[in-house]
């Protein structure tokens, strides 16, 4: 077993990490949302890495990228701040055969069922 702690510092390492998690829908809260599983997976900082160490594994967005993400391309910023800190999410990028792929996730970490394996605790 590991703890949500435990794999929150695993995943501010960089390293490339496998998760099982619970979706969370707020109009059907009697109900739980389905679980995604992701083989391979990094954690994603929104500005690319500048306030952080470089990951390795994290490339330079494209132009369209960028566009599609909701960046100015003229001054690379965020038009809006996705405040993961007041709501406890964490963005994920998918990882196939270890490259990055333009698939970014939100989760929640409290809703980590399984990660590298292992069952987690809270």
């Amino acid at each position: 077993m590991i703890s949500i702690a435990k794999c929150l510092e695993v995943m501010h390492s960089g390293a490339v990490f496998s998760l099982r998690v619970v979706a969370f829908d707020k109009r059907r809260e009697d109900k739980t949302g389905p679980v995604m599983h992701c083989e391979q997976a990094v954690l994603v900082w929104g500005d690319g890495g500048k306030d952080k160490k470089e990951r390795a594994s994290e490339r330079p967005l494209s132009q369209i990228e960028k566009e599609l993400s909701g960046m100015l391309a003229d001054s690379d910023t965020l038009k809006r701040n996705p405040s993961h800190q007041k709501h406890y999410t964490r963005n994920i990028r998918i990882l196939v055969d270890g490259k990055p792929t333009e698939v970014i996730r939100k989760i929640h970490p409290l809703l980590i069922i399984e990660f590298n394996g292992q069952i987690t605790t809270p």
